[in-house]
């Protein structure tokens, strides 16, 4: 953060002096030059906001004559500089700490007002809602993938079971007609779509400690919730129905 790079300038400042500074001295120009330009850009130049913490050249101006007090007034110019740096952090903190939760809040309530596919939500919601997003993402997966299974008659898992289930050339389960080319790539396309669900989502959270931050699982868990629902669409090929009879 900028502020506390100026705090270690300040402490430079103390840390350099192997004599009292004098008002004119140019380090000290370019201390309050570089507070003050920090401020300005990060609260708007000439705002009340930065306006609130800048530093004047004139707090460093002593009458005193004798070199003790010279050096106390100093020492006491460099505290306030500190406390209205610190101030400024502080302020910063607050607005970052107040805008998180804002925007927590506001995630949740968008995550509320989704129309999961009702497997997903059973799956999903509970523990979204209580923070553990990723776990919330690999039991929504896992929720897709039983309703495959369900859905086709498989025994198989993971990206076997959709690759298998959606392969355009020998489906058990389509997304149309399959009559042309443009109905080939579709179907290639929710394969993929289906296989990535499991080998992007569901296995790198089933092996390894992820945090996810509310946004990007909202997100998440609404594409596996549409392919979810791409599914109560899907049909049985003739030829996987004329197996089933056979069996």
């Amino acid at each position: 953060m900028k502020l506390r790079k100026r705090l270690a300038d300040v402490d430079r400042l103390v840390e350099d002096k192997t004599e009292f500074p004098i008002p004119s001295d140019g380090t000290i120009k370019i201390l309050v030059n570089d507070i003050n330009a920090s401020m300005d850009e990060i609260f708007g130049a000439r705002t009340s906001n930065a306006r609130d913490f800048y530093v004047k050249s004139i707090w460093f101006v002593t009458p005193e004559v004798f070199p003790t007090q010279r050096m106390n007034h100093f020492a006491k110019t460099i505290s306030r500089v500190r406390s209205v740096v610190q101030a400024a952090i502080n302020r910063l903190e607050k607005w970052r700490s107040e805008g998180e939760r804002d925007k927590d809040n506001k995630i949740l309530r968008a995550y509320a007002g989704l129309d999961l596919h009702p497997e997903i939500a059973r799956a999903a919601n509970v523990l979204y809602c209580d923070g553990h997003y990723a776990n919330a993402i690999e039991d929504a997966v896992k929720a897709l993938n039983s309703l495959v299974r369900l859905r086709s008659g498989l025994e198989s898992d993971g990206t076997s079971l959709m690759q298998t289930v959606f392969s355009p050339k020998n489906p058990i389960l389509r997304f149309n007609s399959m009559r042309d080319q443009s109905d080939m790539n579709e179907q290639t396309g929710f394969m993929m779509m289906f296989t990535g669900a499991v080998a992007g989502l569901r296995n790198p959270r089933a092996h390894t400690l992820i945090k996810d931050d509310p946004e990007r699982a909202l997100e998440f868990i609404a594409f596996v919730s549409l392919l979810a629902k791409l599914l109560d669409g899907a049909t049985k090929s003739p030829a996987a129905e004329q197996d089933l009879g056979r069996k």
